[in-house]
């Protein structure tokens, strides 16, 4: 028990080094809002870029996005869901603040992160399916910035960024684990060729 009393007590430390840091500055902190709220919604515009592409791209497209949805769904509703309402596990740390409200979000389930989970999701289903460029864009500005800038804000605890990054690596490894049949499933429900066949 001392051991998990001494995680919670690094993890609450570690949070508020980084809500003290991004608080100093009101120019700083109103872009830690705007990058930690909407990062995320690159990815619908990339995914369906690429699904417009055609081909492998639409193939890959689907896959990513099921790579992001089944841990986020899974992991994160589910499991985050049932933890919160059975044992009261992780507010969010703007509760212990005293603020009632943040991106219009009441007190409520904050581990694992849902951000993080689909942010680590698409970066490594990125690197995957080798489109490196993305990868990369995700992981310094998803995975890196746009999480600890969610932590800075108080809307999550580092643990709980720290459990999506797990949370996404599973979905990753689920989608990578079942990919060639996947592929072949996927490929005839969306790839069409010229002929309509």
């Amino acid at each position: 028990m001392a051991f998990g009393h001494w995680l919670l007590q690094l993890d609450h430390t570690i949070t508020f080094f980084f809500y003290r840091s991004g608080a100093f500055n009101p120019t700083v902190q109103k872009l830690l809002f705007q990058l930690s709220e909407y990062f995320v919604y690159l990815l619908p515009l990339i995914l369906l870029y690429l699904f417009w592409r055609g081909g492998q791209d639409r193939v890959n497209s689907a896959k990513i996005f099921l790579a992001a949805i089944i841990p986020w769904v899974i992991f994160t509703t589910l499991l985050g869901g049932y933890l919160f309402s059975h044992f009261g596990f992780r507010e969010r740390p703007f509760a212990s603040l005293g603020i009632q409200e943040l991106f219009l979000k009441r007190p409520d389930k904050a581990f694992p992160s849902d951000h993080a989970t689909v942010l680590m999701a698409a970066t490594l289903a990125f690197f995957a399916y080798r489109y490196k460029g993305l990868g990369w864009l995700f992981l310094v500005g998803g995975v890196i910035l746009s999480s600890l800038a969610r932590v800075a804000v108080g809307f999550h605890w580092f643990g709980d960024i720290l459990g999506g990054f797990v949370s996404g690596a599973l979905g990753v490894w689920l989608i990578w684990a079942f990919d060639r049949p996947l592929n072949v499933w996927l490929t005839r429900l969306l790839v069409w060729n010229r002929d309509g066949n």
